[in-house]
């Protein structure tokens, strides 16, 4: 993941500089977007979380019918090929919750690694419940996390859909290509696509049936907007002319998160040399074992969901992801540098990272009350658009991220930890200095300072009905005021789920087939 950002197969994004979020970074929070095959699944960390049934009984109390629990997860087992058998509970590869035979497959990640055991043993004396799988119907406690994996390779949603159907007469994927604008007619009727081939000149396409946008929460509203799909001053600005007018680009959410770097003294371990480490474990994955995973920098799968303000509510309001880092590892410094911290902050990191073994835990907050914008930058499509992301706008999200590092800090009191000689990495924030360490307005200054994203944006072409003001389409996935026109993709999402985003994008994108194929059976 660390290496395919700020790649070629990124949009590397910036979301705008603000005075109350992302205070210890060079240019504003940094924003990876895959632009590739399978979009940002096929660069992102493959955890597959879908939420909890309160998120999508949510979304159908907001006016979106068939979008409650009981119908969404029905999508989710649609795609999945659960490859994990202990989590499968029914008869003949399926019960309530997983299913066997699909196209996504889904694993869990080995535990082999000494803080995988500190950790979840640290865990067990504080009293949380061990849960074998986030993805049934408890959610608060420690637990291994599924990902969408083959073996010891991604299984991208590229991989698990389109390869295997990439014969089929009636699809056909142009690489290289840029979308310029969507094609109206008088009436408002999507008609077909402008698009440029690299190093082409422009061209059309036009749509015997439908046109389906499905290109993210920050391109989607780009592209509708290129289009005069949007808020008329914003299109008029920028001299495009306004056809429909709909809130594109508001409504903008992500799970807004921060690091925490713990050092784990007692563990044994000199730094590697991973040129030749690499070639090993490369040696052993194409000749030997395709099984194993070649990775260093490692995600433990071991996740934890809290609720920072009623132990006993069932519903967390924080997630926490656990990376161990290797000492001296050339890898999770690199990921250090994607957070483009400025020096002091990056350098305090990485001489943790020079000394011992090192766990970064990230902590979420799930259900955040900022709202952001994306907003054109100008006419041109190949100008990149700007992300507002208004993080911590909300005083609320600052609070739970510091309620969630009070948390992490129960951790450090358990024998567990005590016995692997952990300690928080002491973080060079120069802006914080004039505070006393651990008091409350240290850690706001330390959230303000070191908030990055997830990766998660959602809810910039938001569904809602008809009385929704800032819904753009409708709970069929049709774009209000518009015919022949989907939005199928993360932008429709009207609240985030409280997990990763990557299996309910998967599960929208179920939704909208089977809407499709509903309409034109």
């Amino acid at each position: 993941m660390g290496t395919l950002q700020h790649s070629a197969v990124d949009w590397a994004y910036h979301a705008q500089r603000s005075v109350k979020a992302s205070l210890g970074t060079k240019r504003g929070t940094f924003w990876p977007r895959g632009r590739t095959l399978g979009g940002s699944g096929a660069i992102n960390a493959m955890a597959y979380l879908r939420g909890n049934r309160r998120d999508y009984d949510r979304w159908q109390a907001l006016g979106n019918d068939g979008w409650g629990w009981s119908d969404v997860l029905e999508q989710f087992k649609k795609s999945e090929n659960m490859n994990v058998p202990e989590l499968l509970r029914g008869v003949r590869g399926t019960d309530e919750y997983h299913r066997t035979g699909g196209y996504l497959n889904v694993e869990q990640l080995d535990d082999a690694d000494p803080v995988f055991e500190i950790l979840a043993a640290a865990a067990g004396e504080l009293g949380y419940e061990w849960l074998p799988d986030f993805n049934r119907d408890r959610h608060i406690g420690y637990g291994r996390s599924q990902y969408t994996m083959i073996g010891g390779t991604r299984c991208s949603p590229a991989k698990a859909f389109l390869s295997p159907i990439r014969e089929r007469a009636n699809l056909h994927v142009i690489k290289h290509t840029m979308a310029l604008k969507l094609e109206l007619n008088g009436q408002n009727v999507a008609t077909g696509v402008r698009f440029q081939i690299e190093g082409y000149q422009p061209m059309s396409i036009r749509a015997r049936k439908e046109v389906i946008v499905a290109a993210g929460s920050i391109n989607t509203p780009q592209l509708l907007m290129l289009s005069g799909i949007g808020r008329k001053p914003e299109l008029q600005r920028f001299g495009i002319t306004p056809r429909v007018e709909l809130n594109v680009g508001g409504n903008l959410q992500d799970h807004v998160a921060i690091p925490l770097f713990y050092q784990f003294h007692a563990l044994p371990g000199e730094p590697a040399d991973e040129p030749l480490a690499l070639v090993d474990s490369l040696y052993e994955f194409t000749v030997r074992n395709r099984s194993a995973a070649v990775r260093f920098y490692r995600d433990i799968g071991l996740m934890a969901f809290y609720n920072t303000l009623n132990a006993s509510d069932p519903w967390p309001d924080v997630q926490i992801m656990n990376i161990v880092i290797p000492p001296g590892d050339a890898y999770g410094k690199l990921v250090v540098a994607n957070f483009e911290y400025t020096k002091p902050i990056a350098d305090s990191i990485r001489e943790a990272i020079e000394q011992t073994t090192v766990l970064h835990s990230h902590i979420i907050v799930l259900n955040p009350k900022s709202r952001g914008h994306i907003r054109l930058a100008g006419a041109d499509p190949f100008a990149q658009p700007v992300i507002e992301a208004n993080y911590l706008d909300h005083v609320d999200d600052l609070r739970t991220l510091v309620r969630g590092i009070r948390k992490q800090q129960e951790l450090l009191k358990t024998a567990a930890f005590r016995a692997a000689e952990v300690e928080l990495v002491a973080v060079n924030i120069p802006g914080c200095d004039h505070l006393p360490y651990d008091s409350d307005g240290y850690w706001e200054c330390y959230v303000r300072y070191m908030t990055f994203t997830t990766y998660h944006p959602v809810g910039t072409a938001k569904m809602g009905p008809d009385g929704d003001v800032d819904a753009v389409v409708d709970s069929r996935l049709r774009v209000r005021g518009v015919g022949r026109l989907r939005v199928i993709d993360a932008s429709i999402m009207p609240l985030l789920v409280s997990g990763n985003t990557n299996a309910p994008t998967m599960m929208i994108a179920e939704m909208g087939s089977d809407f499709i194929k509903q309409e034109y059976a």
